[in-house]
């Protein structure tokens, strides 16, 4: 007796599965889910028949699991941010009038490039008190000498020779003092002693990079320890990246990072984490960790950039068949599996499997021998009764 067969197209709706560890401590969740079998065994069996034409009109492709690597990855957001050494605050040590503007937002700095510089009377004060200070010393110096000399010889009182002593002392502190200060805000004490007074002082950058904020304007009072620029140097961006403290049992140093900015995620960089944090934010309930860009391009890469990313905390090699492939009913997987040829008519059966990790994409696939399997097209054909 002939038997009808119907065709029907079955659109194939796979559930998310989560990614397991290295372990694959799933995988034997996948085999039992396969064993819960539900309808007669014969079902298997049952011949599906697609003609040579509708094949190659929908499509179809046939294939085998092929090597493909898995990635255990934790998603977290985070920041493109300069390293504490690569991110300098700009301020200045003594109150002066904007005299002179170098540089502005965006451009590119040099160590030691002059940003800008100040006038005051401070600086002029500054510099008279050290060069009498400087030659008060040298007079009281002469005389420390001179009593040291006679105290040894006993020809005068211990008690001068302390007075000269202490008087020499508590000016030389006070002398080296004003020489410190002196050379904190870029004046050579040196001139200063041979009587050259100057009205500016000059502030260089001590790291190279681009100038991120600048709040300076000609003949404005600069009061000191106000910030008034930020330099950033890209070549010192590291990632910051906010993880969830269920997520921090999986992560350790020197995992890869990839990372990429939302709208544009064809474009992924890479970094290795380098801290694991200790704290949670009280706010974000997250943890901060941070990770070392490699090869940051700085055309690319801003301070404080939003990113998105993934660290990879495991990866393995498994054998693979893409997702559409697959036939999900109940709690079983199928895929089709090309068994004979009649004519013009390919005859497929589905063929239960057992699965391990399912992605977007791909699944990986846990049985051996498989080969001629219906692995694109997605049109399912399955016999009516």
């Amino acid at each position: 007796m002939k038997r009808n067969i119907n065709y029907i197209l079955l659109v194939v709706m796979l559930a998310s599965v989560s990614l397991p560890s290295c372990h694959n401590r799933n995988q034997d969740n996948a085999g039992d889910l396969n064993k819960e079998e539900s309808g007669p065994a014969a079902e298997e069996s049952m011949e599906i028949v697609i003609t040579k034409e509708q094949f190659e009109s929908s499509g179809m492709k046939l294939g085998e699991p092929l090597p493909r690597m898995f990635q255990i990855v934790i998603n977290a957001n985070g920041y493109v941010v300069a390293s504490p050494s690569g991110w300098v605050k700009i301020s200045t040590l003594i109150p002066g009038r904007v005299k002179q503007i170098n540089l502005s937002v965006g451009d590119y700095i040099k160590t030691g490039q002059v940003l800008f510089t100040l006038e005051s009377n401070e600086i002029i004060l500054l510099q008279q008190e050290y060069g009498e200070a400087f030659h008060q010393l040298k007079s009281l110096q002469a005389t420390y000498e001179r009593q040291k000399a006679l105290s040894e010889e006993q020809i005068t009182a211990q008690k001068d020779f302390i007075i000269a002593e202490s008087e020499y002392r508590s000016l030389l502190m006070k002398t080296e003092g004003l020489k410190t200060r002196l050379r904190m805000i870029n004046i050579d004490p040196v001139q200063v002693e041979k009587g050259t007074i100057v009205p500016l002082v000059s502030v260089y950058s001590p790291i190279q990079g681009f100038v991120t904020k600048q709040d300076l304007v000609l003949g404005q009072f600069i009061e000191p320890q106000a910030t008034v620029m930020e330099l950033v140097d890209l070549d010192q961006l590291q990632l910051n990246i906010h993880v969830f403290e269920k997520d921090l049992k999986d992560m350790v140093v020197g995992q890869t990072v990839h990372y990429y900015t939302p709208d544009n995620r064809e474009h992924v960089f890479e970094a290795t984490l380098s801290h694991i944090g200790k704290s949670i934010d009280p706010d974000s309930k997250t943890v901060l960790c941070i990770a070392q860009i490699k090869a940051p391009d700085g055309t690319a890469l801003v301070n404080r950039l939003f990113v998105e990313t993934e660290i990879i905390t495991c990866q393995r090699e498994a054998s693979a068949i893409p997702s559409q492939a697959l036939i999900r009913e109940e709690n079983r997987y199928y895929v089709l599996s090309l068994v004979d040829e009649r004519g013009e008519n390919l005859i497929f059966r589905k063929l239960p499997v057992n699965i391990g990790v399912v992605l977007q994409e791909y699944a990986e696939v846990l049985d051996e021998g498989l080969k001629d399997i219906l692995i694109e097209g997605a049109y399912n054909v399955l016999p009516g009764e």
